[in-house]
C-alpha cells in the first residue's frame, strides 16, 4: 500500500482523514437514508463539503428523494460515533463513517 492509499485501498490520506473537497468517491455498499432515499452500491459523486461536523457527497446521478439535500448524501458526527474510538477527535469520527461507506477514487483537482 502506498502512502496515499487508505486502508480501503482508495486514494486517501487514510481512514482517519477527511476527504478533500472536490475528491471523487464511490459508495462501497448501498446507503439508506430512511425514509427519504436509497443509493445503490457503486454510485459515484464529488465531495462537496468536508469538515469535522459534516461530509457531503454530491451524487453524479439523480437520487429520487434527495432533492431536499441537493442530491447529496451526508455524514455527520452521529454517524461517526459507530465507527471510531470514543477518544477519537470529531474529525476522525466523521472521517471513519465516511470511509466505511465510500472509497475515494480520485483526488481533488487543484
Amino acid at each position: 500500500m502506498t502512502a496515499i492509499e487508505g486502508a480501503g485501498g482508495g486514494i486517501s490520506g487514510g481512514q482517519g482523514d477527511l476527504p478533500a473537497v472536490g475528491a471523487r468517491a464511490r459508495l462501497r455498499h448501498e446507503i439508506e437514508r430512511f425514509p427519504h432515499f436509497l443509493i445503490e452500491a457503486g454510485a459515484t459523486g464529488t465531495v462537496a463539503e468536508a469538515s469535522e461536523s459534516l461530509i457531503a457527497l454530491r451524487m453524479d446521478d439523480f437520487v429520487p428523494g434527495a432533492e431536499e439535500w441537493d442530491n447529496e448524501v451526508c455524514w455527520t458526527l452521529e454517524d461517526g460515533d459507530f465507527f471510531a474510538d470514543p477518544d477519537a477527535t470529531a474529525e476522525q469520527r466523521i472521517a471513519a463513517a465516511f470511509h466505511d461507506d465510500a472509497e475515494v477514487i480520485s483526488r481533488a483537482l487543484d
